[in-house]
């Protein structure tokens, strides 16, 4: 399935707009007979990272995506099922400007829509609506009847950085990190050229879309506004290549919508249908996703107040300005002792709606002074390349001014002041002035999360070691997490800490709201054998601090679909349930809930989930893990290797019993303080 190159002469370049009537794309250059391929220098331009085709993963083959290849490098967010995830941070900052489809970040609401590559020509799609002329199209039809186009485009989740508002006060969405954000080189149809042929209607004002993807709650869909689909300055299209590769399952395979500079909720993939309209879209995913309500909106008032989410001015469009720092890496150390100069500070910053960051700025003692960081715009060297072809299509931007791409900055510090510093805070700042905010704005959904981002440097010995805000998902560490169990209130303007003697001030505190999950006059006991029974997809019981709860209403409505409650069937999911869920998603537990645990029962349950030592009486086992219990192991020895880098050895119950893991399977870890048996335990997932 190769797409048609364009021949663009010097006066095309300038209109590369196909209008109704004109002829289909010309055939590519030719010498002598041959075939001119794309003419690249690879030191004109950043091309793509070596890139392989990764495996299905063991987690998966039990899930709606059991077929769909992933790397199991990625940080899950929203435990096995649905996919959403992120890289680790040096990971996806390592690879470069442009991010391969391995490590690109994936946002999935459901299960992935299975397109086979026989099927992929002959993917339909619709462009419906206020227009005059309806348009039925497959894939076939895209590639053969429009010009091709290429160029770089960032594409960046709502939630970037969310897990900083979640240790604040939890919102109703997960814990993205600081690598909700990737790029990649795009092919594909300019979607202004469709919108043209289909002629929308005066009434026109917006264009919305909608997926392949079947949720609880219909297809996921979406809406922009129909002058930005028409401008060209906007950039939006329609692509079926990322990198010069077929999109990959997660990303859209074969067709999906890139919305540059708006947030990743707008490109919608699996693309079924465009619908022009006079209003915004009425799609579910529309209006109660990707807002940011005011602040004062709390989740409770959130779920109650259905008007909240049907203002339009709070949908969130345009990205907001934003920056991280890559390195250091959290838990980094330097050491001091002939350390060399200056140590090389280096992260990455966006703006949104085409607009370019013109400045990013580094302090080392919170904002008091302020000093420029090196900026590297790699998409300007596309500009600079002028027409030329480039995987299929025309990689023309040198008539553009709009930046939709990431751009990554570096600043050399004395090590000396690190040595004297308590903290590096990063901001950005676009071409309207736009700068990240010094303090946080929280709302119910934890979006657009931007403000200076801080990392703390500690002395320990003659080292220095960093700490980043936090880490993603369920992952533990990060010094707001410290500050926040050490009492701080990282709400007081200070990040949660008293600065040169400074009184912070306290603002007013909250009262804790306990929230109750359980259903008033309710008296049934539940016997470890009934919970057994319902271990299943048929009636999947699950088990929170000592109340059992059926699912099975529930399983068409939940976000992450039915196999998300038929993974917790049977089991203590206390842990992760109130990890994870929000206020609101607690306060409608007492719904389902149907009794306690009997103490036989909690007995039963507790021994599947405290740790187990071999039966003496029982022949021992020839693997260790059991998929159904905790196992007790002890830790025989800890080897450092580097600053970073650990080797635990563990022993087995007997010197020839096997692990029992297959290759691309996890385990978990748990570690309980052995002093107080705390309930918080610290759990890790390895592969």
């Amino acid at each position: 399935m190769t797409p048609h190159a364009i021949s663009v002469t010097e006066e095309e370049s300038l209109h590369l707009r196909r209008v109704e009537g004109d002829l289909p794309p010309t055939p590519p250059e030719t010498e002598n007979g041959d075939v001119v391929e794309d003419k690249l220098d690879a030191t004109d331009y950043p091309l793509p990272p070596p890139t392989t085709l990764p495996g299905v993963l063991d987690i998966d083959k039990k899930t709606p995506d059991q077929w769909v290849p992933r790397d199991s490098r990625l940080i899950r967010l929203t435990g096995v099922h649905p996919f959403n995830c992120e890289a680790p941070l040096s990971d996806l900052y390592d690879e470069g400007f442009l991010t391969t489809p391995e490590l690109f970040y994936v946002r999935n609401h459901g299960a992935v829509p299975e397109c086979k590559d026989e099927a992929i020509p002959d993917w339909e799609f619709t462009v419906e609506g206020l227009v005059e002329n309806p348009l039925r199209l497959t894939l076939r039809d895209l590639l053969a009847e429009y010009d091709q186009i290429t160029c770089p485009v960032t594409l960046v989740c709502a939630g970037n950085r969310r897990k900083e508002q979640n240790v604040v006060r939890k919102t109703k969405g997960f814990s993205w990190g600081a690598a909700g954000v990737s790029t990649a080189l795009w092919t594909g149809v300019v979607m202004a050229d469709l919108l043209k042929k289909a002629k929308p209607t005066r009434k026109a004002r917006y264009v919305s879309m909608e997926g392949a993807d079947k949720l609880p709650n219909g297809y996921y869909g979406t809406s922009v506004k129909l002058n930005w689909v028409m401008d060209p300055n906007r950039g939006m299209m329609l692509a079926y290549k990322m990198n010069g590769e077929m999109l990959r399952p997660d990303h859209g395979k074969p067709l999906r919508v890139v919305i540059p500079g708006q947030i990743g909720g707008r490109s919608v993939k699996w693309l079924k249908k465009i619908i022009v309209t006079d209003l915004p879209s009425d799609n579910w995913y529309h209006i109660y996703d990707n807002r940011v309500l005011p602040t004062c909106v709390s989740p409770e008032e959130s779920a109650n107040n259905p008007a909240w989410w049907m203002d339009e001015r709070y949908a969130i469009y345009d990205l907001s300005t934003n920056s991280a720092i890559a390195y250091p890496a959290h838990e980094e150390r330097l050491c001091v002792v002939d350390a060399p100069e200056s140590y090389r500070v280096k992260g990455y910053a966006y703006g949104g709606g085409g607009r370019r960051v013109t400045r990013v700025e580094i302090t080392l003692d919170k904002g008091k002074t302020w000093r420029l960081a090196k900026i590297d715009y790699a998409e300007d060297r596309y500009r600079e390349a002028g027409p030329v072809q480039l995987y299929g299509g025309t990689l023309d931007m040198s008539w553009r001014e709009s930046s939709f791409c990431w751009c990554f900055w570096t600043l050399d510090v004395p090590v000396d002041e690190l040595r004297e510093a308590n903290d590096i805070f990063v901001r950005a700042m676009d071409e309207s002035m736009n700068v990240q905010p010094r303090d946080m704005y929280w709302s119910v959904l934890g979006m657009m999360n931007n403000p200076w981002y801080r990392i703390t440097i500690s002395r320990e010995n003659d080292h220095l070691r960093f700490e980043h805000p936090t880490q993603p998902a369920l992952l533990l560490g990060g010094w707001m997490e410290r500050v926040k169990r050490a009492g701080g209130n990282l709400a007081n303007g200070f990040w949660g800490e008293q600065i040169g003697g400074e009184a912070a001030v306290e603002p007013p505190k909250e009262v804790a709201t306990e929230i109750k999950m359980t259903k008033d006059g309710l008296d049934r006991k539940v016997t470890i054998d009934e919970l057994r029974e319902h271990d299943g997809e048929a009636e999947p019981w699950f088990v929170v601090n000592g109340e059992v709860y059926d699912g099975t209403a529930f399983m068409g409505q939940h976000p992450g679909g039915a196999q998300s409650i038929v993974s917790a069937a049977g089991l203590d999911s206390s842990d992760e349930f109130m990890a994870i869920h929000s206020e609101t998603a607690k306060a409608m537990m007492a719904d389902y809930h149907i009794g306690s645990l009997d103490a036989q029962a909690i007995t039963a349950l507790t021994s599947s989930t405290t740790a187990q030592q071999p039966d003496p009486s029982l022949p021992p086992a020839p693997t260790f893990l059991d998929a159904r219990q905790w196992k007790k192991t002890v830790l025989r020895s800890k080897t450092t290797v580097s600053w970073d880098t650990r080797i635990f050895t563990f022993a087995l119950d007997h010197p020839s019993q096997t692990l029992g893991l297959p290759t691309g399977q996890h385990l978990m870890i748990r570690l309980r303080d052995p002093a107080t048996r705390d309930a918080a335990a610290i759990v890790r997932s390895y592969t």
